[in-house]
């Protein structure tokens, strides 16, 4: 009997150790846990590596065909006859070379009928002089430009940037 009443003694029970897991052993395993949960459930950081965007290229690229006219030049009194003949060079980004050439193609004849009329409404001594000559030259690149690459200057596959004169003959 006074093992019973010793059981039964709360505080008898006081003065024992009690058995199980420290509190400081609990603590370390539900970081451990924790630290498990969050490897599992929380998706690996992804780090993003940027490309070096490549610059876009462009190239001068020099339209083979030749424009040649012979003209008569608006004279006061006789008559004058003129010989000329260009190449022009236009400015387009690598990957659409063939598209401008295509256009160009396109719009040859119509480009070609515009150069022969500008060339008509330059009288002869206007086409004597370097500043009449650098008119003329300014005219036929902003028309070719249009004519050959129409559409909205910002949107253009390509731009006429020169023309070259291969023949120059004025009677």
């Amino acid at each position: 009997m006074a093992e019973e009443k010793q059981k039964e003694d709360p505080k008898a029970d006081a003065g024992k150790k009690k058995k199980g897991l420290p509190p400081i052993v609990m603590i370390a395993v539900g970081a451990i846990a924790g630290g498990a949960g969050v490897v599992f459930a929380v998706p690996p950081k992804t780090i993003e590596v940027k490309q070096e965007v490549k610059p876009v290229e462009y190239v001068d690229v020099t339209n083979p065909d030749v424009i040649q006219h012979e003209f008569n030049p608006r004279t006061k009194a006789g008559k004058g006859v003129g010989r000329v003949a260009l190449k022009f060079v236009y400015r387009v980004r690598e990957d659409q070379e063939k598209e401008a050439y295509d256009r160009i193609v396109e719009n040859w004849e119509q480009a070609n009928s515009n150069v022969l009329l500008i060339l008509k409404t330059r009288s002869y001594e206007e086409l004597q002089t370097e500043a009449g000559v650098r008119t003329l030259e300014k005219d036929i690149l902003d028309d070719l430009d249009r004519t050959l690459f129409p559409g909205d200057p910002k949107t253009k596959i390509a731009r006429v940037t020169r023309v070259m004169w291969s023949k120059w003959l004025m009677q």
